[in-house]
């Protein structure tokens, strides 16, 4: 068993502890480390209104820092002259990096309030930074820890029940979300600095590397020009769809529109799923090989669709807009739908539950989604395209 303790007052300079235990039976070894420092340290000031140093907090779920992008934006036509950076954790700072909007990306590892060293090495890189005002988009003791660390003399988060454990109480600013969407509440935040009604852009920028690895493996498996993307997996069981639906969907788009499908996955079980929809879907959908997120980034953007569940790929195709059919089912469809004109969400039904409770559950809600509803939703995007091109 590992604990630890972070033991944290409102004095100027506070001792940070943490302690560790490691239990093997009725055996028990404790150390502790202590770290004295400024916790209004950073910038006792802005030194310009115009070009303040702002970091944003979004350490982990790929989907959930994709949304966040819409804020980055909006800090940027707010700030044009501001030092921006971004805290995160390795696997979002793949599709964090090179973006436009951003000067600085900064990653920590998962578990890094654990290890004494990585807080120690991350409170000096956060500190040397001099950071004026800290957005902690998640809301979570291990993202409101660190902008606690930066020293930061403004530090922004969601009010509690938004913000959950130590969140609010590390905080120096507490905004109340009124949006069910999370890219509006996320975006509600800006609030704290003027920004009203923003525009929502992503602008993620387009990965040459990744284009021309993803242009070549698909002259390997399909020379077609047009093509959509079937991504059977998600990050809970509770959000996945039948494999057989997929490939049935994979046909219909062969037979209708003459589009062939490529399908995606991120670990093994979603690559048997996958496998078992190329197997099914009798030529209409391969399988793609493995991608890392810059080539899946390009991949989407370069297909005339996307079919998958509630998951990070989905956001990410959504977000370089590519026309999405959005399979819902324990998530409500007004928290993280796909916004845009060209976005279609499939639900049969939704069953208020908790977070933790949507993670646990069964995938029955997916499994009320018929193949019929996914093909209404994709036939109510092409046709009127089709009569524009007509």
């Amino acid at each position: 068993m590992r604990e630890i303790a972070v033991r944290l007052a409102s004095m100027r300079r506070v001792p940070l502890i943490c302690r560790y235990s490691f239990r093997t039976g009725r055996d028990a070894e404790e150390a502790s480390i202590g770290v004295s420092f400024d916790i209004q340290g950073g910038s006792a000031a802005m030194a310009s209104t115009d070009s303040p140093r702002i970091l944003i907090i979004r350490l982990s779920a790929l989907g959930d820092a994709i949304l966040t992008l819409p804020l980055l934006c909006a800090l940027r036509e707010k700030y044009p002259s501001a030092h921006i950076a971004w805290l995160t954790e390795p696997v979002a700072a793949q599709i964090l990096a090179g973006h436009p909007c951003l000067d600085q990306l900064l990653t920590v590892r998962k578990g890094w309030l654990k290890r004494p060293g990585e807080i120690l090495k991350l409170r000096r890189q956060l500190q040397d930074a001099k950071f004026d005002i800290v957005f902690d988009v998640q809301g979570l003791t291990k993202s409101a820890a660190a902008g606690w660390l930066s020293g930061a003399p403004r530090r922004i988060t969601f009010a509690r029940g938004q913000a959950r454990e130590l969140a609010p109480n590390l905080a120096t600013e507490l905004i109340t979300p009124r949006d069910p969407h999370v890219v509006r509440r996320y975006l509600e935040l800006g609030q704290a600095v003027d920004i009203y009604s923003p525009s929502i852009e992503f602008r993620l920028p387009i990965d040459e590397q990744a284009r021309a690895d993803v242009a070549a493996i698909r002259r390997e498996i399909d020379r077609s020009r047009n093509f959509a993307v079937l991504n059977p997996g998600a990050g809970w069981f509770s959000k996945t769809w039948l494999p057989q639906r997929f490939a049935e969907v994979a046909r219909h788009l062969q037979d209708k529109y003459q589009l062939s499908s490529l399908v995606t996955w991120g670990n093994e079980q979603e690559a048997d799923w996958a496998e078992e929809i190329a197997q099914m879907s009798g030529g209409a959908a391969a399988l793609a090989p493995k991608l890392t997120l810059p080539q899946l980034k390009e991949l989407y953007r370069s297909a005339n669709l996307f079919v998958g569940c509630d998951t990070g790929p989905l956001h990410l195709a959504a977000a370089v807009e590519t026309p999405c059919v959005a399979l819902f089912g324990v998530t409500p469809i007004a928290l993280c739908q796909p916004l845009g004109p060209h976005q279609k969400v499939v639900q049969a039904y939704y069953q208020p539950l908790t977070s933790r409770q949507r993670a646990r559950a069964g995938n029955d809600a997916m499994r009320a989604i018929s193949t019929s509803m996914v093909v209404d939703a994709i036939d109510s995007l092409f046709e009127p395209q089709s009569r524009e091109a007509a």
